[in-house]
C-alpha cells in the first residue's frame, strides 16, 4: 500500500508543478514580474494576485487556482500516508 501512496504523491507533485508553471506563465503574461529562480516561492507569493487577475479577466476565479490548492493538499495527504504506512 505504501508504494501506491508514494505513486499518488508523485502524481500530485507533478500535477502541482504543472499548475505552478501555468500560473507563473499567466502572471508573466499579465505583466507581473516573476523570478523563476525561486519558482516555488513565487507561486505562493503571487497566488492572490493571480486570483484577482483571473476575476478581473473572466469574472470568476480560474480553475487553475483551485487545481493548484487541490494538488498541494494531495501532496501533503499522500506524503503523510506514505510515511504512516512505512513498515519498521
Amino acid at each position: 500500500m505504501t508504494r501506491y501512496f508514494f505513486y499518488a504523491f508523485l502524481t500530485a507533485a507533478a500535477a502541482n508543478f504543472v499548475c505552478s508553471v501555468q500560473v507563473l506563465r499567466e502572471l508573466s503574461a499579465a505583466g507581473v514580474r516573476i523570478g523563476y529562480f525561486e519558482m516555488r516561492w513565487q507561486v505562493h507569493k503571487h497566488l492572490k494576485t493571480y486570483r484577482q487577475i483571473s476575476i478581473d479577466k473572466e469574472g470568476r476565479t480560474a480553475p487553475l487556482y483551485y487545481a493548484y490548492w487541490v494538488t498541494l493538499a494531495g501532496m501533503v495527504l499522500f506524503g503523510l500516508l506514505t510515511l504512516l504506512t512505512l513498515k519498521h
